[in-house]
């Protein structure tokens, strides 16, 4: 009996599951990661200094809620015992959420481009005790991924001074070579207006639509820039290519046609389907460009979809405390890539009349091949007036018959599925969000309310000195975070006549150019720990606008003379970066156009 009593109380001190720091992370990207057998430690100075005391590689591994091949590696090599013993043995293993810490995402993801010709996520970056990046690389499936993980140890423990050392001079180099190109020269920006519209039709596919001929990203702030200077330009394949564009964009796969909002991209030219993840960002900044759109080309089915894209996220994306969560997944609660958004017609003969199910097939071609096993998603294959001639109908009838099925099938979808949420509250993203209720106040009142309440949010964050990155811990934001908020509550500001908006707006603004404009040099995050960081003349777009670009319009809107003049004087530079890939710096030509 005592035997078994001993037994019992050494079982009982052992742990169930294995646990580690980030077990209810308020992230739910880091949360996700947190009963991995893997130590892994948030990204922060107690990491380098571990890895320094302890002579070990940092194995940084950045990735994001609603990232597919994410929760694969997790699944697949993060949840591996054997795996796991080798990270928590020879590395001190780091996960990050790219959206809590952008500025280290976007310095190993331009390492990871660099070296090895592709980055993506999971980005997995090992990276010495001093913060210099030996190696990266995205996804790998376990074997591959515990090879590295053994052949690295192996050359650490050879001789860890000459790799330190090597990666040191990589990185020097690295620095070195890009911050030449970041010098910089005497030019207005303004200068570049009509050689961008040029420079962009290069890249332009101009019988599908959109940038590129493999996949598909809405690359809204491109297209947004050359909306707005091909007014000046009037290139005429410039206006055809953007009126096909934004006809594919609101009909084909990067659209929901059932709820609305945007898919993240498509996985095919062509925009038929999407990976399935929808990010606020793009949900935000999709209206802004199709409300001007629609005033250009005289498009009133643009607007429809913008306001369409609001109502949207105020239904499916707003979270606590009258905000917008940072992204719902790509996978379903069973884990179905796209299960969440897919139909057969077993399931629409259930759901919708006889008549409904002709109007949808029809509509939306749902009697093709299936794109996956669970289904076909929504898009359009005939156009109402189309689908109204071919049945006799009036488009008015159809239109209101298409209007009930999609009432019909989001009621289903939301009774009987489950789509996973990172419920994040981002200061930067809900800055963007609310620049778009500003704008869609022009077009729809009963945006007013979401707008006061979300301008509330984002003067919560703010203590008069400091801007929060997001609403569950202190952490102080970085410049995306002050210039998109300052771009939010000023816009907010004069769309609504709300002066605090306006005023708390050139608060931030003002300490923004203190704060992170040095020299004629940005800094993105003044408390960046990796040494050799890129200095920056000017910031690319990404999938967002720079910011640089959003702080300089907040300082226009603002009416505010001193920094009106920073501004201008931020115009009046050019660099060698900007020369060689003008389409990167898209929304810095546009603003105040």
């Amino acid at each position: 009996m005592k035997k078994l009593l001993i037994l019992a109380l050494f079982l009982f001190s052992l742990p169930l599951f294995a646990k580690n720091s980030l077990v209810n992370h308020p992230s739910p990207y880091l949360a996700l990661h947190g009963d991995d057998p893997v130590d892994w430690v948030e990204w922060g100075q107690p990491a380098i200094e571990k890895a320094k005391k302890e002579n070990k590689l940092m194995f940084i591994s950045v990735g994001y809620f609603s990232c597919h091949w994410c929760h694969v590696m997790q699944r697949e090599s993060f949840s591996d015992k054997a795996i796991a013993n080798k990270l928590n043995k020879n590395y001190v293993s780091v996960k990050v959420d790219r959206e809590l810490d952008p500025v280290l995402d976007k310095q190993l993801i331009e390492f990871v481009q660099v070296t090895n010709g592709t980055a993506g996520w999971p980005l997995n970056v090992f990276v010495t005790p001093q913060g210099h990046s030996l190696v990266g690389m995205t996804y790998l499936p376990p074997k591959n991924f515990s090879g590295v993980l053994d052949q690295l140890d192996l050359q650490w423990g050879k001789d860890s001074a000459a790799l330190s050392k090597r990666a040191q001079e990589m990185n020097g180099s690295l620095a070195g070579m890009l911050n030449k190109q970041e010098l910089p020269m005497p030019g207005n920006i303004n200068d570049f207006e009509d050689k961008f519209v040029e420079s962009a039709m290069q890249y332009a596919d101009h019988l599908g639509g959109g940038f590129g001929d493999r996949l598909k990203f809405p690359q809204i702030p491109k297209l947004w820039a050359l909306l707005k200077l091909n007014q000046k330009a009037k290139n005429e394949d410039a206006t055809d290519f953007l009126e096909l564009t934004f006809d594919k964009i609101i009909s084909q796969g990067l659209h929901d046609e059932v709820a609305g909002g945007f898919y993240r991209y498509t996985t095919d030219p062509d925009w038929e389907t999407p990976h399935f993840e929808k990010m606020i960002y793009t949900n935000a900044l999709m209206p802004l460009t199709l409300f001007d759109a629609a005033e250009i080309y005289n498009k009133p089915e643009y607007k429809e979809t913008a306001i369409e894209t609001l109502k949207y996220m105020e239904n499916e994306m707003r979270g606590a405390s009258n905000a917008y969560i940072s992204s719902l997944s790509a996978v379903d609660d069973k884990d179905v890539e796209g299960g969440y958004y897919l139909w057969k017609q077993d399931e629409l003969k259930q759901v919708l009349t006889t008549g409904e199910l002709a109007v949808a097939n029809a509509h939306w071609n749902m009697k093709r091949p299936h794109d996956f096993p669970t289904g076909n998603l929504p898009r359009q294959k005939l156009s109402v007036k189309e689908v109204a001639e071919q049945m006799k109908k009036s488009e008015l009838e159809v239109k209101s018959t298409v209007a009930n099925i999609k009432r019909k099938l989001k009621q289903q979808r939301n009774k009987t599925r489950v789509i996973p949420k990172d419920i994040k509250l981002l200061a930067g993203m809900n800055g963007l969000a609310l620049t778009a209720f500003a704008k869609g106040l022009n077009y729809d009142k009963s945006f007013q309310q979401s707008g006061d309440k979300l301008s509330k949010f984002l003067i919560n964050l703010w203590n008069g000195k400091t801007l929060r990155r997001s609403a569950a811990n202190n952490k102080p934001g970085g410049l995306y975070d002050y210039a998109a908020v300052s771009w939010g509550l000023l816009h907010w500001g004069a769309a609504n006549n709300d002066a605090n908006a306006t005023k708390v707006g050139l608060d931030i603004a003002r300490i923004a150019w203190d704060k992170f404009h040095k020299d004629g040099y940005w800094l993105e995050d003044p408390n960046n720990l990796l040494p050799s960081a890129k200095q920056l003349a000017h910031i690319a777009d990404s999938a967002l606008i720079s910011p640089e670009a959003l702080l300089i319009d907040a300082s226009f809107i603002s009416k505010d003379p001193t920094l009106i003049s920073k501004a201008k004087k931020v115009r009046e530079t050019i660099t060698r970066a900007m020369e060689i890939d003008l389409f990167s710096y898209a929304s810095l030509l546009a603003i105040n156009k």
